[in-house]
């Protein structure tokens, strides 16, 4: 069958992101001996426009839609992505009168929300690698969409009762994503990245997060070997060397991130990557096996800091684990940058300060990026607790934007975030982020190919931003 297969995500802020989700379906799909057209609208000027031009260019037998986001996750400037791909289906359903199939992580957040609100005629929740390929062979055979492992049908169902597909247990009897069919230079001139995959699966329980409802709790581990002749492949044929491991953690297991190390620099790949990790396992052994394999940065993800709230986010490290993972990424030259996410359950102005002091206790990060409020999704634990204290209605449809925030930290809460963060000049608040003087900056690091984009910004807040009334 052939198939039009449309990337609907067009955020960019930090950076555009490239569809990885959408193109190992794609090559999932071809292999399957499926003719699938790929439309990347993440880049395109008029995506309507662009989209209408490929329903009439030529024939096809399904249009499918992979929704990587189901929106921006910020509490302080909330975004729902939902009327961009409404707008999109809209068109679809204009210009086109076969069936429409969604899917993508942002579809199997909330697939209720979806199938309710635009009535498509299936979509997929979870791994679309097998289910997408069986959902076309049925519609070009003129078979019923009906008990497809991890399919939804607008004929059986709204989705409220839907299941994610079963977990493909050997990744490594997949195919390649199709990264041919991106043209990955619109994404890294405007600071973007080619994304890599090295395991599925997150087995760590915290409190808020949707991974193991995605990718399910026990790792499905790629072989290094495979991971790292992807990235040459790329590197080598479309010569780019901006790479970004976007796995939830890198660096666990610990041995499976030794191996891809060391493989890029047996082969040395001449590549620069940087990935998301956490301070479980994170020694000096692997953050020299790092930056010997090319590294150029580490993100450590870690929401919190001080040992009350790191309890009740339940978070897999301690204050221990994270001053030695700071303190390796230092010893090894690694630039290092640090993701805070307050307004946990019970925190105070008070927790956010220890938080602060610890860190800087700790070797110093080139970037602290703290935010506040916790995107409450169906079926984790913190929307327990926020129905628990009110916060959220029992019956409350999570499809659209909703946040926990403490009650103590419910006063002049953005104000108050940034005369902590202004306190250290590599710490970034909200109100930061909104001023024009530091989106210029970004787009002056974007321009002259810094990576990673916030390698500069201790430099910067000493000298400019800390300045600012």
């Amino acid at each position: 069958m052939k198939v039009l297969l449309a990337a609907t995500n067009r955020e960019s802020s930090p950076y555009p992101v490239a569809p990885l989700g959408a193109l190992w379906v794609v090559a999932a799909a071809r292999a399957a001996g499926h003719e699938v057209v790929f439309l990347d609208l993440g880049m395109e000027r008029n995506p309507q426009r662009a989209l209408q031009q490929a329903l009439v260019a030529e024939p096809f037998g399904a249009v499918a839609f992979g929704i990587r986001n189901l929106d921006n996750c910020w509490s302080f400037a909330p975004r729902s992505y939902f009327d961009d791909v409404r707008e999109l289906a809209e068109t679809v359903r204009h210009h086109f009168e076969g069936p429409l199939i969604l899917g993508g992580s942002g579809f199997s957040v909330a697939p209720h929300g979806w199938m309710q609100r635009l009535q498509p005629d299936a979509g997929v929740i979870g791994e679309g690698e097998r289910a997408f390929p069986e959902v076309l062979n049925r519609l070009e055979a003129g078979r019923s969409l009906d008990r497809i492992d991890g399919v939804v049908t607008s004929a059986g169902g709204d989705g409220m009762n839907a299941t994610p597909a079963g977990a493909i247990e050997s990744l490594a009897q997949l195919p390649m994503p199709a990264h041919e069919s991106c043209r990955y230079r619109r994404y890294t001139r405007r600071g973007g990245f080619v994304g890599v995959q090295t395991k599925r699966g997150c087995p760590f329980k915290c409190a808020y997060c949707i991974y193991p409802k995605l990718e399910g709790r026990r790792y499905r581990l790629r072989p290094p070997e495979a991971v790292v002749e992807e990235i040459e492949t790329v590197a080598v044929r479309s010569k780019l060397r901006d790479f970004f491991f976007v796995d939830s953690v890198f660096n666990d297991p610990r041995s499976h991130a030794l191996a891809i190390c060391r493989e890029l620099r047996r082969r040395r790949v001449p590549v620069r990557w940087l990935a998301f990790c956490n301070p479980t396992g994170f020694d000096a052994e692997l953050a020299h096996a790092m930056k010997e394999g090319g590294c150029a940065g580490v993100e450590f993800g870690l929401d919190v800091a001080s040992d009350k709230m790191l309890a009740a986010l339940d978070k897999p490290f301690g204050q221990k684990e994270t001053r030695i993972a700071m303190q390796a990424a230092h010893d090894a030259g690694l630039p290092m940058a640090v993701y805070l996410l307050f307004g946990g359950p019970g925190e105070t102005w008070a927790d956010v300060e220890d938080t602060q002091s610890f860190l800087t206790s700790c070797p110093e990060a080139n970037a602290v990026f703290a935010t506040i409020g916790i995107r409450v999704y169906e079926g984790t634990p913190m929307a327990r607790i926020a129905v628990q204290e009110g916060q959220v209605k029992p019956d409350q449809d999570l499809f659209e934007p909703a946040y926990y925030l403490s009650p103590g930290l419910a006063e002049d809460t953005e104000n108050k975030l940034d005369r902590i963060a202004r306190r250290r000049a590599e710490w970034t608040s909200p109100a930061d982020w909104r001023k024009t003087v530091v989106r210029w900056g970004q787009k002056v690091s974007v321009l002259l190919n810094v990576r990673p984009q916030w390698k500069h910004i201790r430099g910067y807040g000493e000298h400019m931003r800390r300045r600012l009334p």
